[in-house]
C-alpha cells in the first residue's frame, strides 16, 4: 500500500508541476530580454491534454504566472501559445506550462479599426504607436498607405486616450506626440512595386481584419484595391504584427496580378538637410536606418524621429524619389516578410548610434531564434 501511495503521490506531482519548456539562446554575446516564442497550439494539446485557451498557463522560474497569449491568427480555433522569455547569452531558462487559472494580464500590445478619425487603423504596444490610413480618409481627398509612426515615452497604451475628442495628439504633453509626415509617401518603411524606376503606389486599405489582439501581440491585416503598375493591375494584402517590449513590427506583403515575378522596394521617406543615412551596410546588406532632422513642429523641439528595416534576404540600397530604398524582387502571390522599426530620440533611442545597434541586435536575433524544446 505504500508502494502504491509512493507511486500515486510521484504521478500527482507529475501532472502538478506540467510540462518543462526550455528555451535556448544560441547568442553567445547577447542577453535575451522579453523575447517572445511560439509554441503550436496542437503541441500544447499534445502535452496537455485538457489544455484549453481560458486554462493554459505558463509559470515563469520564479514560480509566477509568466503572461501569454494564445493565438488565432484570424481563425476561430487556437493556433499557437505566445510568451515572452529571458535567457542569458549562450544560456537556457526553464519555464513550465500547465493548466489553471490565468491571472489577468495587463495589455502590453493593442490595435483597432478608428472609425471617429476617418477609418484610421491604429496599433501600438508599450514602445511605440502606428497608423494607416483608411476609405473615410480617401473619399476626402487624402490618400496613402504610408506606415505613420505615434512616438511616445510611456509604457502606457495611449491610443484611445489620444483619440479622445479634444485631445490634440499633434502636440506633446508629455507621454509623445504625432509629428511624423507621411503624405504621398511610404512613409515609415510601407513596400511598394519598384519598376521602371519608379515607386507605385496603393491607395488607402479598403478592408481589415483583427486576427489577434493582446496582451502580447496584436495582429492584423489590410486588403488594398488593386492598382496600376505599369501596365499590370496589382492587388495588395499587408499583414502586420507588433509584440510587446520591441520596436520593430513584422510585415508580410502579398501581391498578386498578371506577373511572375514583382520589384519592389521597402522606403523610408527623407527629410533633406539633418536627415542621416545611418551607416550599417555590412555585405550582404540586409538591413538600413535613417536618422530624421531635428522636428520643430507648434515651436517645440520634438527630438528626432528614427526607422530601420530587416530583411531576411540580400537588398539594393538606394536613396531616390524622396526615400531611402530597400529594393529585392518576390515571386507572385507569395508572402515575403521583413521588419520595420522605428524610434524616438526622446525615449530610449538617444543617438543614432543606440538606433544603429538596436537595428544590428533586431538582424542578430532574427538569424538566431530562441530555440524552444518541451520536456
Amino acid at each position: 500500500m505504500k508502494r502504491i501511495l509512493l507511486l500515486f503521490g510521484a504521478a500527482f506531482l507529475l501532472v502538478s508541476c506540467g510540462v518543462r519548456i526550455e528555451v535556448s539562446n544560441p547568442l553567445t554575446k547577447m542577453d535575451r530580454v522579453d523575447e517572445t516564442v511560439e509554441i503550436a497550439w496542437e503541441q500544447v494539446v499534445d502535452r496537455l491534454a485538457d489544455a484549453t485557451p481560458e486554462t493554459i498557463v505558463v509559470v515563469a522560474p520564479d514560480g509566477r504566472q509568466q503572461p501569454s497569449q494564445v493565438l488565432y491568427n484570424g481563425e476561430t480555433e487556437p493556433q499557437a501559445l505566445i510568451f515572452q522569455a529571458t535567457v542569458p547569452a549562450g544560456g537556457k531558462t526553464s519555464y513550465r506550462l500547465k493548466c489553471g487559472e490565468r491571472e489577468a494580464y495587463p495589455a502590453q500590445a493593442y490595435g483597432r479599426f478608428v472609425p471617429e478619425r476617418m477609418d484610421d487603423f491604429a496599433w501600438e504596444n508599450n514602445r511605440i504607436g502606428h497608423r494607416m490610413y483608411g476609405p473615410a480618409l480617401e473619399a476626402t481627398g487624402e490618400i496613402s498607405n504610408g506606415i505613420d509612426i505615434w512616438l511616445k515615452r510611456t509604457d502606457s497604451l495611449v491610443l484611445d486616450k489620444w483619440y479622445a475628442p479634444g485631445f490634440d495628439y499633434h502636440v506633446d504633453h508629455g507621454e509623445g506626440l504625432d509629428c511624423y509626415k507621411v503624405g504621398r509617401t511610404l512613409g515609415a518603411g510601407a513596400m511598394a512595386p519598384y519598376t521602371k524606376d519608379s515607386l507605385w503606389l496603393g491607395n488607402n486599405y479598403v478592408a481589415y481584419k483583427v486576427l489577434d489582439n493582446g496582451p502580447i501581440r496584436v495582429a492584423f491585416r489590410l486588403d488594398y484595391a488593386p492598382f496600376r503598375v505599369d501596365t499590370v493591375m496589382v492587388a495588395e494584402r499587408r499583414t502586420i504584427s507588433l509584440d510587446a517590449n520591441t520596436h520593430f513590427n513584422r510585415i508580410t506583403e502579398e501581391y498578386t496580378g498578371d506577373f511572375e515575378r514583382l520589384k519592389v522596394a521597402a522606403g523610408i521617406v527623407t527629410r533633406g538637410a539633418g536627415g542621416r543615412v545611418l551607416d550599417i551596410l555590412n555585405k550582404p546588406i540586409r538591413v538600413v536606418g535613417y536618422w530624421e532632422p531635428l522636428n520643430t513642429d507648434n515651436g517645440q523641439d520634438n527630438g528626432h524621429t528614427t526607422v530601420g528595416l530587416v530583411f531576411p534576404c540580400e537588398i539594393k540600397v538606394e536613396t531616390r524619389l524622396g526615400h531611402l530604398l530597400a529594393s529585392t524582387v518576390i515571386p507572385a502571390g507569395e508572402p515575403f516578410t521583413y521588419q520595420m522599426g522605428a524610434g524616438w530620440s526622446k525615449s530610449d533611442i538617444p543617438t543614432p548610434e543606440a538606433m544603429t545597434q538596436l537595428i544590428f541586435d533586431q538582424k542578430l536575433k532574427s538569424e538566431n531564434p530562441l530555440v524552444v524544446t518541451l520536456k
